[in-house]
């Protein structure tokens, strides 16, 4: 390939599109290699008919046979004494209560922008104590950095995507303004507010990376509560109109899509010289480069690792302490689904427009250990077809009258909580091989009692808020016995200590200088339930800088 590139980065999604866009400020010229398509957001269906029968733009990539890199291992058996969190619907169709835990599902987007093309564009900072949890709980583990140091990274990350958001939280540490003020509550949350304000706590906007009103080339919100299935006129910020285009802009980037990246290449000392992989056709193709960044998520990126052994890495690159892959944190979730007596038009709006962190530990433990947030979305409660598979039972006329009566006024109840990270809860490799020979990554998660505990006492507030708010509650999904993981972390994490971690401070492989992870591979903690889609840009975004000057440091 022509292109000379200083840094090749494997996933543009959060991490690595930030990534690029800081090289290509530092004067550095950046290949980014993507395992999908570049996707069109004028194409998107949200606006269609026949678009909530059709799989969204990005799950009808993800779910390719040719995207599957990971099998989920051993299903553990389900514990009794939680039962009342077992997933069931109120429909014709409902849910079989399983004896033994499903299996682990991935819920990504493979393509530029990765996981911000679907996600519901919160944009948190993580509080403070998350960084300190050992330290300061006894629980998890301590970050080699503090909230101070990423504080002005989450800033400028701010203002790069579009944040919108209230500066006022006295649950998160003191900060100036977001770029944007916050979205006007939609009337669900108003209702929610007052409930909760019923029980002595607090619903406050949620911060979202959605612009209030227009830029070039982008238009401002039009509330259409259509965020997961794509952007169509581009107010969400995900980095693929929001960072991409900024640093294509440069003309030090050159990005190549449709492409599997299978292994790295190293040298006698285990510099990393290369990234192996094949393109679409399905021929090898070599990437070489100076230095290099792993982004392709907290499932793939210890598979590439690990699938790299050999030479001077015998048991994968960055593992010489049998780290990578260690530590995996899924995502808690509780999602009770209810209806309000009264249509208030859910379907529009902003999917989580508000949240409640009474219980996120920044006051203490009156949360537990772990701490959890509280919100509501919309979930699959976008259109029609949506309340009559999950929310409305009946048939022929009677299924009619109940539709007209309840259309717009579902809503789901959300809870997500820390789970800490434990060293058995982990990605290895598998015996079944992708169709280019080289093993899948093996998922071996399993909850413990500490994260049954916060699956239930969310579920207990969640039933609270519905009491307060006079909200009748009809079915649910929980972690308990279906995973479905949008925020999964922890596989490569950082510290001090390589013997505990896989990366330091500044997201560097211990004994790797030039090999850099900068996606949710390098959390050490979850952020008490916050999102952690800003944490990962941020942490790119300062991972990126730090690589940049060794750079500078090399050509000297």
């Amino acid at each position: 390939m022509s292109f000379d590139a200083d840094v090749c980065i494997v996933g543009a999604g959060a991490g690595g599109a930030v990534a690029a866009w800081a090289l290509t400020r530092q004067n550095l010229r950046v290949l980014l290699l993507e395992a999908g398509p570049r996707f069109d957001p004028s194409r998107y269906p949200t606006h269609h008919p026949g678009w909530e029968n059709s799989l969204s733009p990005f799950q009808a990539v993800s779910t390719r046979p040719e995207h599957l890199s990971y099998e989920s291992g051993e299903r553990e058996v389900l514990d009794p004494e939680f039962e009342h969190l077992a997933s069931r619907s109120p429909t014709a169709f409902s849910r079989v209560p399983p004896r033994r835990r499903r299996p682990f599902y991935y819920s990504r987007a493979i393509g530029v922008g990765g996981s911000t093309l679907h996600y519901q564009a919160e944009a948190h900072r993580f509080p403070a104590h998350a960084f300190r949890m050992r330290s300061e709980r006894g629980v998890g583990a301590d970050w080699p950095l503090a909230y101070d140091d990423l504080a002005p990274y989450y800033e400028r990350i701010e203002h790069l995507i579009g944040v919108a958001g209230d500066p006022v939280n006295p649950f998160k540490p003191a900060r100036g303004p977001f770029p944007y003020p916050a979205h006007p509550l939609s009337p669900a949350s108003r209702v929610l507010a007052d409930a909760a304000r019923g029980l002595g706590w607090q619903a406050l906007a949620n911060p979202v990376a959605i612009l209030p009103r227009p830029l070039p080339g982008r238009e401002a919100c039009h509330y259409c509560n259509g965020c997961t299935r794509g952007c169509a006129v581009r107010a969400k910020g995900s980095v693929d109109v929001a960072v991409i285009p900024e640093a294509e802009r440069t003309g030090r980037l050159e990005i190549v899509t449709n492409f599997n990246a299978t292994t790295l290449e190293y040298d006698a000392d285990g510099k990393i010289s290369a990234v192996n992989g094949f393109d679409a056709e399905g021929r090898e193709q070599r990437h070489p480069a100076r230095a290099f960044v792993l982004a392709a998520g907290a499932i793939d990126t210890p598979r590439i690792l690990l699938n790299s052994s050999g030479g001077a890495h015998p048991d994968g690159v960055g593992n010489q302490h049998g780290q990578v892959g260690r530590h995996l944190m899924e995502l808690l979730f509780v999602n009770r689904r209810a209806l309000f007596d009264r249509p208030l038009e859910t379907y529009a709006g902003i999917p989580i427009d508000s949240r409640i962190w009474d219980f996120n530990g920044a006051a203490g433990g009156a949360a537990g250990p772990a701490g959890f947030v509280l919100g509501q979305e919309c979930d699959v409660f976008l259109g029609p077809v949506g309340y009559a598979l999950e929310a409305v039972e009946g048939f022929g006329p009677s299924h009619r009258d109940a539709m007209r009566r309840h259309f717009g006024a579902a809503i789901s109840l959300l809870g997500i909580a820390e789970q800490l990270p434990r060293a058995d809860n982990r990605v290895t490799l598998a015996e079944a091989k992708d169709r280019f020979g080289l093993p899948l990554a093996r998922v071996e998660t399993a909850l413990d009692r500490t994260d049954l505990e916060s699956l239930s006492s969310m579920w207990e507030r969640l039933g609270e808020i519905a009491e307060s708010g006079g909200l009748e509650l009809i079915g649910q999904v929980t972690a308990y016995d279906t995973p479905n993981a949008t925020h999964v972390g922890g596989t490569c994490r950082m510290g001090s200590d390589s013997r505990e971690s896989v990366v330091d401070a500044v997201g560097t492989v211990h004994g790797v200088p030039n090999l850099v992870i900068a996606d949710a591979s390098v959390l050490v903690t979850q952020g008490a339930g916050d999102s952690p889609s800003l944490t990962i840009q941020a942490l790119a975004l300062r991972s990126a800088e730090a690589l940049a000057e060794r750079a500078r440091r090399w050509e000297a």
